[in-house]
């Protein structure tokens, strides 16, 4: 997916024969994961995988989701153990909106903000996402928990990055909103 990235990740993905869906602007993260989604499930695709472009997922973890995957609906990679290797700021966001998360769904929860994931088709058929920016996998999660989805988690490395795009202050608020959003929805 290049979401109006300006690069030219459509050559990069060509020579390693993977399908690009170019978007001409940046709508936020979540937005561009749902076009992905549509376009997989249009072409009926059953699962669904996730990397955050920032460059600190390894890809030797791969084969750990889609063992998972068998049993559950979906699969997140686990920076709980290695939480030390990520930037104070990311930690601080991770910890307060995983624990915020946990209480909602009443699922004590790993790492809610991981973005690399593994989610059967049939989630993403049943829910109805609205959030376009980081806090649409929030929702998402949230969401499937709420809907008895089973999911569970792989334990990842971390690679340090300092390519992200995380604003832990704004993200932190609009896990907040997206909490009280998603509550009185619910009512």
């Amino acid at each position: 997916m290049d979401d109006g990235s300006g690069c030219d990740v459509g050559e990069l993905c060509k020579r390693f024969g993977v399908n690009c869906i170019r978007l001409p602007t940046n709508r936020g993260k979540g937005f561009a994961l749902k076009e992905g989604f549509k376009w997989g499930i249009r072409r009926d695709y059953t699962i669904f995988a996730t990397v955050d472009a920032d460059g600190q997922h390894k890809a030797e973890h791969f084969k750990d989701f889609l063992k998972k995957i068998r049993n559950n609906d979906i699969v997140i990679g686990s920076r709980r153990r290695r939480m030390k290797d990520m930037g104070f700021m990311r930690i601080l966001s991770n910890r307060i909106t995983t624990t915020f998360i946990s209480i909602m769904t009443g699922c004590r929860l790993e790492d809610s903000q991981s973005g690399y994931r593994v989610i059967r088709r049939r989630v993403l058929e049943e829910l109805e996402l609205s959030r376009n920016r980081y806090d649409m996998e929030s929702e998402l999660l949230v969401k499937a928990l709420w809907k008895g989805f089973r999911v569970d988690f792989v334990p990842i490395s971390v690679v340090r990055s300092e390519k992200s795009f995380i604003n832990p202050l704004r993200d932190i608020f609009l896990a907040i909103t997206l909490a009280i959003e998603l509550i009185l929805e619910r009512c």
